[in-house]
């Protein structure tokens, strides 16, 4: 079932219906557990989601992190294990939904987007990310295995840092700032790759150039549908504190805040250069529409008295009738003179055209 299928099955459907909008990504649903505190740390897999009730311990934090959406009930078993509300896991499963943030009494929950750039097919791939962040846990949930927080992993394993000593607030913070220096790695390809599309466009401007152009929008576009809201969600936070989110961790949220918002003025930048080059690349197929036809009007304008003079000529007057019918179809160098005329004309021309500057 594709997805504009599945989200028109939606329709009409009472608010918590759980109904998986995206594609299929991986065989079955794969959770990974971190379960840690500044001393020790515990790294495993787990199949059956009731392993997770003897997990949730008040001595430690616990990162939970769950690759694949299409098995619905499994899903529901963990959001009742956790007490997570239809509402949210409905969002959950909503794969195309935008980013948001919604706090409730117990926990936090947000959503975001995973990006990746394949440059390849010079196209952003987009995979929502879900957090529900509890009082000593935190939930992810991804449509697929694969993804930017092997760093985070990293630093959990070895200890280093403040991540293993701070609560599961700075561990979301942690993740979230891997998704957003990702978005910083797309900028650069994006900035290399509309540097490639000027150059093109003042070089050698082809059919292919506004093609080139308008898919660099959309991508554009794609990236800004992503971040944008993202800054809202920061802005929340910093607003409206949550008891789950430690005042004392604020300073790395508004530092995640300047750098998303570095993005979305590069992306500003982005869309007002997209927008010059749209008009660069109108004017350059102006001009050449313009040469294209100045030369047209140039070949016109020289045939037209040589055309006048074929078809004077072209006339069946007889002149043994009468001495004014055409003298000269008896002359004895009478066509190579009219030739000669002709090529005259043409050369004549030619000259004024260059003296005035049309050539």
């Amino acid at each position: 079932m594709s997805m504009l299928n599945t989200v028109r099955k939606k329709q009409g459907m009472s608010p918590g219906s759980l109904i998986f909008t995206g594609k299929q990504k991986i065989e079955k649903i794969k959770i990974d557990i971190f379960q840690y505190n500044q001393g020790s740390i515990t790294e495993k897999k787990i199949d059956k989601i009731e392993e997770l009730k003897e997990l949730i311990n008040a001595e430690s934090i616990l990162w939970v992190n769950i690759c694949g959406l299409h098995d619905v009930d499994k899903l529901e078993k963990v959001g009742e294990i956790f007490g997570i509300g239809l509402l949210e896991l409905e969002d959950i499963l909503n794969v195309i939904h935008s980013p948001k943030l919604e706090e409730q009494e117990d926990y936090v929950f947000m959503i975001c987007k995973m990006l990746n750039y394949n440059n390849n097919i010079k196209k952003i791939s987009v995979e929502q990310v879900s957090f529900i962040l509890g009082k000593k846990y935190l939930i992810t949930f991804q449509e697929k295995e694969g993804d930017d927080f092997n760093f985070v992993r990293e630093r959990l394993r070895n200890g280093k840092g403040r991540l293993r000593k701070l609560g599961a607030d700075y561990l979301m913070y942690r993740l979230l700032d891997s998704i957003v220096d990702n978005y910083a790695v797309i900028l650069l390809e994006l900035d290399e790759r509309m540097e490639n599309i000027e150059d093109e466009l003042l070089d050698d401007p082809r059919r292919d150039t506004i093609e080139n152009i308008y898919s660099f929008r959309k991508e554009v576009n794609k990236l800004r549908r992503s971040v944008v809201p993202l800054m809202e969600i920061i802005y929340t936070i910093e607003k409206d504190v949550h008891p789950l989110i430690h005042k004392s961790n604020l300073i790395f949220i508004r530092d995640l805040g300047d750098h998303i918002k570095g993005a979305i003025d590069t992306l500003e930048n982005f869309r007002e250069q997209v927008n010059s080059m749209i008009e660069i690349y109108r004017s350059t197929s102006g001009l050449k529409l313009n040469e294209i036809v100045k030369v047209l009007t140039i070949i016109s304008t020289i045939f037209i008295p040589l055309t006048f003079i074929v078809g004077i000529y072209g006339m069946n007057f007889n002149p043994n009738t009468s001495p004014f019918n055409m003298p000269e179809l008896n002359w004895y160098f009478g066509y190579p003179i009219v030739l000669i005329l002709m090529v005259m004309i043409a050369v004549g021309l030619l000259i004024i055209f260059r003296k005035k500057k049309w050539l």
